[in-house]
């Protein structure tokens, strides 16, 4: 499965959501599909419409004990999450997701794309 995509992502592989905060916080706080959260059961999806709004978005992210960023051979990469912009793709290199900008999707790396998950009752805008 995949994730449709809007504005400002923050991509989070359930995996290590469960890892981190274990799996009843997943359950509890980041399983059901809202307007603006929604996941595929391998990847999660938060967002926003602007950049100060991500930045507290990835401070919190951060509060929680994820780490945003690493260094490779002098170039950033995200690490814990991946922020992907709309129609442009991830802002920073991410080893663990694959983007199609046609499709506007992301997906988890070394599975098929399939079906793509967005939020629960309302269309994407460009979506017919």
């Amino acid at each position: 499965m995949a994730l449709k995509l809007e504005f400002c992502n923050v991509i989070v592989p359930v995996e290590k959501i469960r890892e981190k905060l274990g799996d009843e916080a997943f359950e509890s706080q980041f399983s059901i599909i809202t307007d603006i959260n929604w996941h595929d059961g391998r990847l999660f999806r938060d967002g926003c419409m602007n950049p100060y709004d991500l930045e507290e978005m990835l401070d919190e992210w951060e509060g929680k004990g994820f780490e945003l960023l690493t260094i490779n051979d002098g170039k950033k990469y995200w690490k814990d999450l991946c922020v992907v912009n709309s129609r442009y793709g991830p802002s920073y290199p991410c080893e663990w997701i694959e983007y199609d900008p046609e499709k506007n999707i992301v997906w988890l790396k070394g599975h098929e794309p399939g079906v793509a998950v967005g939020p629960f009752g309302r269309k994407i805008s460009g979506e017919v």
